[in-house]
């Protein structure tokens, strides 16, 4: 006999996208992203069981120990709406434990991934750009606000897309999940990011070292500070990286030109 599958609306998982940027806000020591995980998946769980006991028991599998890259979750979250969706046409076991194991076996390796992509690519280079309009428009203070201003608007353009097109990608490949995010649009986009921040970066250091009307002096410090971050680099924690670079770009643009 063939099991009616039931169908989540498009209207219900844009629920799920909205409250996705809410998955760290009840972060816990005990079971970390659990909670937040619960918040998102709720509108989905509240569609598939109608019945009271069935969806307590959904609301209690998913306060299980849960934690991963905050933006990249949006996949671990499309391939868990995908297989509550099956488990609430079928009522097997089978489809009941695939819920679980798929927070579980994803989770960890997504954290890893998104860890470097994001924190490792992503921030840095939003820094980077920052950095290159404030000294681009060094001469003109109001035109210098347009370097935070192209950070913030490129990192979350990125991480926004990142989130809805995650969800989606999840959705429809549920275990081939990994596929859509080694194969992704965006898998080679961070390639690029690295060898444009390189770009970026030289260009910077040729500029301050070429720059009209700079001493010698602030011309052999500028290539040794951008020699001794690139040494360093690794070490230091990405945040404290971002804001450095950022605060240091603009005092260089604010005082050195």
């Amino acid at each position: 006999m063939e099991v009616e599958k039931i169908l989540i609306p498009s209207g219900v998982l844009r629920k799920v996208f909205f409250r996705s940027f809410f998955l760290q806000s009840l972060w816990n020591f005990k079971g970390m992203q659990n909670a937040g995980f619960l918040y998102v998946m709720r509108p989905v769980l509240d569609f598939l069981y109608p019945e009271a006991h069935e969806r307590k028991n959904a609301y209690l599998r998913h306060l299980d120990f849960f934690n991963t890259h905050p933006y990249y979750a949006s996949y671990i979250i499309g391939a868990v709406c995908a297989a509550e969706e099956r488990y609430a046409s079928t009522d097997s076991e089978d489809d009941l434990r695939r819920i679980v194991e798929t927070k579980k076996i994803l989770g960890g390796p997504i954290a890893a991934f998104g860890e470097s992509q994001i924190w490792g690519t992503l921030r840095p280079f939003a820094a980077v750009i920052g950095v290159f309009f404030i000294i681009l428009f060094s001469k003109n203070i109001t035109l210098m606000w347009s370097g935070p201003i192209a950070a913030f608007l490129f990192y979350s353009s990125v991480h926004i897309y990142l989130r809805w097109y995650g969800l989606e990608d999840g959705y429809k490949l549920e275990d081939r999940v990994f596929d859509g995010i080694f194969t992704g649009p965006l898998r080679k986009s961070f390639v690029y990011m690295r060898i444009t921040a390189i770009v970026l970066v030289v260009f910077l250091l040729v500029r301050g070292f070429l720059g009209a009307g700079t001493s010698v002096m602030l011309k052999t410090v500028y290539p040794v500070v951008f020699i001794i971050i690139a040494l360093f680099i690794r070490k230091l924690p990405a945040t404290v990286l971002f804001y450095a670079v950022l605060i240091a770009g603009g005092l260089f643009a604010r005082y050195c030109y």
